[in-house]
Formats: structure tokens, sequence, C-alpha cells
């Protein structure tokens, strides 16, 4: 091959993501190689670091910036380097080693390594309208691609534990949520979704379909839109979640009933007399109050083709 045709990679990775050991990324690596690329690796050493290693690489003179950036580890460092990248010229693909990696799921990203050389041989791209979030803490606009959650959610993040989530993976946050619901009262707060005014007590705010890996939430993804799914919980019913929980399993369409409202919206807020915390793609943003919305631009991400995303009206239904 041409030296000039060979494409410059650059591969960022989390040591700590669920899924990631050194033998893993050499052999990586080694697939990428063998497909004519040049690989450039660097290693994150706390939250913060990825975004800043994208940026030095963007800094470069124009030849020497990367075609590709791939992202290895969850969907909270997918996202931070995505924001260091959104005015980039290149593209994203991702390397999915986290613990949940749901962005992947629902972009169709293939887990297993080989598959995913392959994909990123053939460059197939989609473009996706990522999310961005402003809170008390932050009110420089945070990107998410996947997901946000004010409320539980937000409670859950602040209080995981980073080793317990790389041992157990998934599992970290349903004994963190279990701990939370014995020890901890959950205040109700306030959220408006394009005006409308709620009573909540958890809020999950969605570009796509599912919700902590494999359980579908929502009936559909709305990566490629300027608009996002909402569910509301009113009220800690626990007849009513776990029957919930049991649907989702079953990847079961979610249905709204007096403890839920579950509708579409461009413009949402949170607010309350006190801070409720919040988080986007896993990883803790700050708290109330907060306002998500989409993002100016589109992000081009390595993929499958994707399908026709519907045209949504916006929906209500449940309680307010």
């Amino acid at each position: 091959m041409n030296p000039s045709s060979r494409r410059h990679i650059l591969l960022i990775a989390n040591p700590i993501a669920g899924h990631y050991t050194k033998e893993r990324l050499t052999h990586f690596v080694e697939q990428l190689e063998q497909t004519g690329c040049d690989v450039q690796v660097e290693l994150t050493r706390a939250q913060g670091h990825a975004a800043d290693i994208v940026r030095a690489y963007l800094e470069r003179d124009e030849q020497n910036v990367p075609d590709i950036i791939i992202a290895g580890g969850g969907d909270g460092t997918i996202a931070e380097i995505a924001q260091a990248m959104m005015k980039a010229s290149c593209t994203l693909a991702l390397w999915p080693i986290g613990s949940a990696n749901v962005l992947a799921r629902e972009l169709n990203i293939p887990f297993d390594d080989a598959e995913n050389v392959t994909l990123l041989a053939r460059g197939t791209r989609c473009s996706v309208w990522p999310g961005q979030i402003t809170t008390a803490d932050n009110t420089t606009p945070t990107l998410f691609l996947q997901m946000a959650g004010v409320g539980l959610d937000g409670w859950i993040v602040q209080n995981l534990s980073p080793v317990l989530k790389k041992r157990i993976g998934r599992t970290a946050y349903v004994l963190t949520a279990l701990q939370l619901a014995i020890s901890k009262r959950l205040p109700p707060f306030k959220t408006r979704v394009d005006g409308v005014s709620y009573r909540t007590v958890l809020s999950i705010i969605s570009k796509g379909r599912l919700y902590g890996g494999p359980f579908a939430l929502f009936p559909h993804k709305l990566h490629r839109q300027p608009a996002f799914s909402v569910l509301l919980l009113h009220r800690l019913n626990p007849l009513l979640i776990i029957w919930q929980l049991i649907m989702m399993r079953l990847r079961r369409k979610t249905y709204s009933n007096t403890a839920f409202t579950i509708l579409t919206g461009e413009k949402i807020t949170c607010d309350h007399t006190s801070p409720i915390p919040a988080q986007s793609d896993g990883d803790f943003r700050g708290t109330t109050p907060l306002q998500i919305t989409s993002a100016p631009t589109l992000l081009k991400i390595i993929a499958p083709p994707q399908p026709r995303e519907p045209s949504l009206s916006k929906r209500n239904s449940g309680r307010r």
C-alpha cells in the first residue's frame, strides 16, 4: 500500500474500562495495522484527560491530524472524546470496552474486535445529533450521545464506587441503587418538557431506546433528530417499578401508567429548591437547575448502515 494512502488512527483507550486488558489492546492494534492503518495509542489517566489528548492532536498541522479517532471505553469516555472533536474534520469510531456501552449497542457496533476492525476498514458512517447538558455546577454545555438522568440516576452515579464498577460491571449500579433506596429520601423536583411542567423523582432523557445496557426503555431511536425520548417517574411505586423492570428484561414495550409519563421533547429543564444531581452517559455532571437541548452540530461516527428513524410528533401519556 502506498504510505500516503494509509489511514492515520488515534486510539484513545481508558485502561480502567470494564473489559480493557493490555493483551486485548495489543491484539486490536495489530489487527488495525494489518488493514493498512498507522495507529497511535494513548491511554487516559483521569476524567478529562481524553479530551486533552484529542485537542493536542487536533492542534497539529493538517497533514498530521488523525483521519479517525477511536474512543476505547464506555459511554462516558466516548462522549468526552466526541465533545473535543465536534468541529474537527476527522471521524469518530468506537472500541466498546466499557461495562455497558449502550451507544455501541444502539448503533450496532460489533463488540467482537475482529468484526469491529472489518467495520473500520469499510468506513461506513452515520451522522448522529448529540444532546448537551448545562448544570448549576457547569454552565458550559457538556455533550452526551446516549442519555442523561436527573434524580435517582444522578444519586446513583454520584455515589457509585469506581472500584466496584470495574469489578462487577453493571451490577454495581443495581447495588448502589438498592443502598440509596434504603438509606436516602429522594425528594421530588420539577421537570419541564418543552414548557410543560411535571412533578418527578427521576427524569431520563435519551437519544436511544436502551437503558443500562440491553434493556429497551423507549420505542424509538432518535440519534439523528433534534429531539429526545423522555421518561418521567412521578413517584416511587415499588410494584409498578418491579413490573416495569420485568417488561424491560423481556424487551417488551414500555408503557405509561400513574407512576410514569413517556413523551418526546426538544428542551428539558429541571429545578428544585435544593440541588438534585444529574448524570449523562454514566458520568456525574452536577446539580439542578439544569437544561438539556440538542447540540448545534452533527457528529460523524463509523457504524453500520442505520435503519430509518420515525418522524415523531410529541407524545404525552400518563399524569403530570
